[in-house]
């Protein structure tokens, strides 16, 4: 019995030996690697987006949902197997674009300049607008009656509705026919000084808007220097739900019917459908439905779908939304504003005074793809990123990002966990797919970048990835909980 006893402890001793030699000598993944609670481990093959359409699941919910699609995603209509994907360079740099004028239109709106009122405000230079930007989501909206079918963009930037109209003196090449206004039995111009043509000066900063026979002319120019130019007009708005009884119908809808449009962007430009905070907006006309109140979740990568919810969503959904207030100003902001608190990388706060993050303020935005910060935060973050990520090979930069990886060498990575702090204790953590922008497993990039000296921060598309984003205008307030359209 003791030779037995002997020999079996004699046996596990050098399994033991057997074992730890054989951590030490294999690329296997490190201790408790798997139990990480500030990393995901991610396999590098998922980073890239599939090339083949995967329709997200129909949502739950007491209010009326619509597929989102990426434009140069599998699944997009737009493509049609004709017009080239952009390189992430090219979409980059129009995104600087719009960062760039979203915070030109937020120092407008507070500037003294602006106190004077529209009179005054209607000096503001003509290309005042917002670059359209480069990584839009879509949906698809039948106009008029019969419903003539078209896509629009969906921009909580922007506030005017607008798709392209015949006679065209000028519209750029899209997906489908140009929408024709006399094959509408549902619509109608806008008088010249009408309430509603009087809607164009009640943004802010205001949409020139001019007559023409007694017709309401309006122009909305955006920084990428595109820009439309027509009669401000009203049709029924239809979106169409798989159960005809679902349909979504919006009657008198105001939306700029455009004669004149330049087109910046060959690879499938189409129409615009805005989602701000401003008078003009789609929010504010759907109020007697909606309540000011729509959600939307935006698929982990282009290869998927996502979905815009007009309406508050079921009590389940609601319970783990947490929300944060927009904070309110002198001259009311029309983007969706919020107060970051705080930044952690792997569960450690970033050391970064709450003074950094005032500069600018924040505004989160569906339009923008990378999320800018003020330079003293983004360096802070990616400081700490590299740090946590220091085993890896970096790659060369590419446009506006500067912490690429080669990943190509490598199944699975250990990714550090990205959280954001807002006013009210809420945090957001960055969905692992939200904190890459992989060009290719040799460059696989830090989706964050440094916003312009003296600018603010403006959260972008990709780092809202996987997460149900809720905007509560009444409320004042935005909310973030768990995505259902992954």
């Amino acid at each position: 019995m003791a030779i037995s006893l002997k020999f079996l402890l004699q046996a596990c001793l050098l399994l033991v030996c057997l074992l730890c030699s054989s951590l030490e000598n294999t690329n296997a993944k490190l201790p408790g690697e798997d139990q990480r609670p500030h990393s995901h481990i991610v396999s590098v093959s998922s980073l890239l987006p599939s090339t083949i359409c995967n329709r997200s699941r129909k949502v739950s919910s007491k209010g009326t949902s619509f597929e989102l699609v990426h434009k140069y995603g599998p699944c997009s209509e737009l493509k049609n197997g004709k017009a080239s994907t952009p390189s992430w360079s090219q979409i980059l740099l129009k995104d600087q674009v719009r960062v760039r004028a979203i915070n030109t239109r937020r120092r407008y709106m507070n500037s003294d300049r602006n106190r004077f009122g529209p009179s005054k405000a209607m000096t503001f230079p003509f290309g005042y607008d917002l670059a359209i930007g480069g990584g839009e989501f879509y949906a698809k909206v039948d106009i008029g009656t019969p419903g003539q079918s078209n896509y629009v963009i969906f921009d909580t930037g922007s506030d005017i509705t607008w798709i392209q109209c015949k006679p065209c003196s000028k519209c750029f090449k899209q997906p489908g026919p140009i929408f024709d206004p006399s094959k509408s039995s549902t619509h109608s111009t806008i008088p010249c000084n009408s309430p509603k043509c009087l809607l164009l000066s009640a943004s802010n900063p205001p949409h020139p808007r001019g007559c023409m026979s007694n017709k309401c002319f309006y122009a909305s120019a955006y920084g990428d220097g595109s820009y439309t130019l027509g009669y401000f007009v009203q049709d029924k708005l239809t979106f169409r739900s798989a159960d005809p009884k679902s349909n979504l119908i919006v009657k008198n809808y105001l939306l700029g019917c455009g004669l004149n449009n330049s087109d910046v962007n060959p690879a499938g430009s189409i129409g615009l459908m805005g989602l701000s905070r401003a008078p003009i907006s789609f929010v504010y006309q759907t109020a007697p439905l909606f309540k000011k109140y729509f959600s939307y979740c935006l698929p982990s990568d282009f290869s998927s779908t996502g979905y815009i919810t007009f309406g508050k969503p079921d009590d389940l959904n609601n319970k783990y939304i947490k929300f944060t207030p927009i904070p309110t100003t002198p001259q009311q902001s029309q983007f969706y504003d919020v107060v970051i608190t705080g930044i952690s990388v792997a569960g450690k706060n970033l050391p970064i005074k709450s003074s950094v993050y005032t500069k600018g303020g924040a505004v989160i935005d569906s339009g923008t793809v990378v999320t800018r910060l003020q330079p003293e935060a983004y360096a802070a973050l990616r400081s700490a990123f590299r740090k946590e990520m220091s085993r890896y090979k970096m790659a060369a930069p590419d446009g506006n990002t500067d912490t690429c990886y080669d990943f190509s060498k490598y199944e699975t990575v250990v990714v550090p966990k990205i959280s954001f702090f807002f006013k009210g204790e809420v945090e957001l953590e960055v969905d692992v797919k939200g904190i890459f922008l992989p060009n290719s497993l040799k460059q696989v990039c830090l989706a964050f970048a440094a916003a312009d000296e003296g600018d603010g921060a403006t959260l972008g598309n990709i780092m809202q990835r996987s997460i149900q984003v809720v905007h509560d205008v009444d409320g004042g307030r935005v909310g973030f909980g768990p995505g259902t359209c992954t």
